[in-house]
């Protein structure tokens, strides 16, 4: 069938007001610390980051990609943010063309147009991590699945979304069990194709899974923790929270929040036009598709699975939600009228964003590293407390060679990408032997301690032997340096 005039111009248009903040947001944004993982793995061997994978969570497919490109001389964080950049563009077009097969031409506009601008999808699409990925396999599914409700085809690229989702991140999982139900509203023979897909894309991850099993809970129990920090009142609002445009993303986020009644007119708003795309014909099977999500994630949580995070979790509801959105857009002007407000309020968030990340000041990791080059210009041996190797040693930058960090306890260097410190608590005589090495030895030493875990008291007394003084406090650490001589 032949395009309309200007429908080329329309998509060009689309794809540029998607990538313009992705792009935006990945050169202006500070990276933290699950970035630094990701740059360190992508540097790493297959064998090495099969190895490092054991003992941290997650597939390996963001970082085999960030790897690809980083081969190709790219520096493997602005690698990994090119993936997540491209990625997350594809997945608005991929959804417009969704909500164009499900409801209309007008509605994939007025769906591409909010996630194009949405504050979470921006956030996911510039950041070097798995989310924008799965947001791209969540939308292809939604295009493929579309596809085959109305035009009986789609099913292998169902089956690659889902293994996309499922080799990308671990709630890949918890996408292929939505798409399977949402399967079961299909017709024959779509039904069978479909659901075919996705037992395909769930095999496909197959040889992963040994891993997956034997990855340490540790790494991912701080969800579990955030969960059981929230008032009982705030968790049962979490998980659809933050799925509005105008959300309260500051809580969880390096984004900002709106007023306390934008959010509720925001959310009020949101429901009221999801509510009425439901009335599309055919929209209840993407009405399934966006409900699940959040009461899948939510009944996990509450049972004490680390399986929700705000900010995160909404990758799997977001884009049958625009979908919906711009069903009702598409059948009123009232609707169309409140998802205008909504998009604009989307990019008025993303704007305020990209200022906040232009003007925000240095990391606690660049302040770390500047201090440690100062104080030990020819380098050294710094010894950390908590979480800081990866964040240190990257923003050491070429100078990183010259410097030895020590972890306490020496067992969370082999799994920089997370510290628990109920996991990792040093031996009885870890510190006391360190001192005696130190102490016989003529390299300078420098000291990066994290209140309120169990290794500060000692590594401030072994800071204290060793004559060091306290240089800088950051959020989270704080440092300790030689004291500064003069001739």
């Amino acid at each position: 069938m032949s395009r309309p005039p200007g429908e080329s111009w329309r998509w060009a248009g689309l794809a540029l007001a998607a990538l313009a903040p992705r792009v935006c947001g990945a050169l202006l944004r500070h990276p933290w610390h699950d970035e630094y993982f990701t740059a360190w793995a992508g540097r790493l061997s297959l064998s090495g980051l099969v190895a490092a994978l054991r003992l941290d969570s997650g597939p390996p497919l963001p970082y085999l990609l960030v790897k690809l490109v980083a081969d190709l001389g790219v520096p493997p964080l602005w690698a990994a943010r090119a993936v997540s950049v491209i990625a997350g563009t594809a997945a608005v077009l991929l959804a417009a063309r969704a909500a164009r097969r499900a409801f209309g031409p007008r509605a994939g506009w007025w769906a591409g147009a909010l996630l194009a601008v949405h504050p979470l999808a921006v956030a996911w699409s510039c950041e070097g991590r798995a989310y924008a990925l799965l947001f791209m396999a969540a939308a292809w599914a939604w295009e493929r699945i579309e596809t085959l409700a109305h035009e009986r085809r789609g099913a292998v690229g169902l089956a690659a979304a889902v293994a996309l989702a499922c080799w990308s991140h671990g709630l890949g999982l918890l996408l292929a069990a939505v798409l399977a139900v949402v399967a079961l509203t299909l017709q024959t023979p779509a039904r069978s194709r479909a659901l075919a897909a996705v037992c395909a894309g769930l095999a496909s991850h197959l040889p992963w899974l040994p891993i997956a099993m034997h990855q340490p809970p540790a790494a991912i129990a701080w969800m579990a923790a955030a969960w059981r920090a929230m008032p009982p009142a705030e968790r049962l609002a979490a998980p659809v929270r933050l799925l509005s445009p105008l959300g309260a993303y500051a809580t969880a986020l390096d984004l900002p929040s709106s007023p306390g009644w934008l959010e509720a007119a925001a959310g009020i708003a949101l429901a009221a036009v999801v509510i009425a795309g439901c009335r599309a014909g055919g929209a209840w099977r993407t009405a399934i598709g966006a409900a699940l999500p959040p009461v899948m994630l939510g009944a996990l949580a509450a049972a004490g699975v680390p399986a929700f995070y705000l900010g995160r979790g909404e990758v799997l509801a977001l884009v049958p939600l625009a979908l919906l959105a711009g069903a009702a857009a598409a059948r009123s002007r009232p609707a169309a009228l409140a998802v205008l407000a909504l998009t604009c309020g989307a990019a008025v968030t993303s704007a305020r964003a990209q200022v906040a990340w232009a003007t925000a000041p240095p990391s606690g990791e660049q302040r770390i590293a500047a201090c440690l080059r100062q104080a030990l210009p020819q380098g050294g041996t710094v010894v950390i407390g908590g979480y800081w190797r990866l964040g240190i040693t990257y923003h050491l930058g070429t100078s990183a060679g010259h410097y030895t960090l020590v972890n306490v306890p020496a067992e969370a260097a082999r799994h920089p990408g997370w510290y628990d410190p109920r996991a990792d608590a040093p031996r009885s005589d870890e510190v006391e032997a360190l001192a005696r090495r130190l102490l016989g030895s003529r390299t300078p030493v420098a000291i990066v301690a994290t209140p309120g875990i169990a290794t500060a008291q000692p590594l401030e007394r072994l800071a204290g032997l060793l004559r060091l003084h306290p240089a800088i406090a950051v959020p989270g650490a704080i440092v300790f340096v030689p004291p500064v001589t003069t001739r």
